[in-house]
């Protein structure tokens, strides 16, 4: 079903296309149809976040030498919705892996344990290290 501000979703995937990929390409009718497409093939459910995941995503693999610049051209990466949808889905399973099975947001809000050496120091130890490093207590 195609959501009622389709339109304004299609100029603001292709602006973030833009910016993200810093390929300045025109939006026009030919390029409109491309990007409707697209967004038809995702069910209308893709978004700028998962174009910008899958950009980044390609981005690291380029400068590994692991994928060619030429995934991130227009005709590529949006004229192929079923690569971009496989590119999504490989770019999520690595950011699990990267983050031990969780989504980067709870990956960073999940506690840390601190480290022995970042433990605080007793009041005996902090008086000992002072004296050592300024000669007083």
């Amino acid at each position: 079903m195609i959501p009622p501000n389709a339109m304004a979703l299609v100029k603001e995937l292709h602006a973030a296309y833009v910016a993200r990929t810093g390929y300045e390409i025109a939006y026009n009718m030919a390029r409109e149809n491309v990007w409707r497409e697209w967004c038809t093939f995702g069910e209308w459910k893709w978004n700028v976040t998962d174009l910008a995941r899958v950009i980044g995503y390609l981005k690291a693999k380029i400068r590994k030498g692991e994928r060619n610049e030429g995934a991130l051209k227009f005709a590529n990466l949006i004229g192929r919705a079923d690569n971009f949808e496989e590119d999504l889905s490989l770019a999520r399973a690595e950011a699990k892996q990267v983050f031990g099975g969780q989504t980067k947001r709870s990956a960073l809000a999940a506690p840390v344990a601190m480290a022995e050496e970042e433990a605080p120091l007793d009041a005996a130890e902090a008086a000992r290290l002072w004296k050592e490093m300024f000669g007083k207590a």
